[in-house]
């Protein structure tokens, strides 16, 4: 199975300070047994990439880099069809908000990376976020 990658995955999977880092690597390596395979998008290393471009974190660019070039990991480019279907996501699903408030829309990032894993034809969405759980154009499964 092809399982996208949501940001916060990749920033667990590599930030070994991050208290979710353990059950990422662990989770991931799981999945990587099984035969499974990994996709991120151009947009997820623009999203994990703001911390190690900071003054002082060579380290931690080595390390994002070294994750990003694994041998089981493809890096896709964010194509029209994307950016077509991530703003379809926003004009046409909402995810429920706390009541008494009204539903909500996908931002933009959530969108695009949605979109991606879709148009990529990944079998699920990796995340950690439930907000993103109830989507309903992919199974997306929560970082156990």
């Amino acid at each position: 199975m092809l399982y996208y990658l949501d940001t916060n995955i990749v920033i667990y999977a590599v930030q070994a300070a991050a208290p979710e880092h353990l059950r990422a690597v662990s989770h991931l390596a799981a999945l990587e047994q099984a035969g499974h395979r990994f996709v991120i998008s151009e947009l997820t290393r623009t999203e994990t990439l703001v911390l190690p471009f900071q003054p002082g974190s060579g380290q931690l660019m080595q390390d994002f880099f070294r994750f990003f070039h694994g041998p089981n990991l493809r890096t896709l480019a964010l194509t029209a069809a994307i950016h077509d279907r991530a703003s379809a996501i926003r004009g046409g699903h909402t995810y429920a908000a706390i009541p008494p408030n009204p539903p909500k829309r996908y931002g933009l990032a959530d969108a695009l990376h949605l979109a991606a894993a879709i148009e990529f034809g990944c079998d699920v969405f990796l995340t950690n976020d439930n907000q993103l759980a109830n989507f309903p154009g992919i199974t997306v499964e929560e970082l156990p």
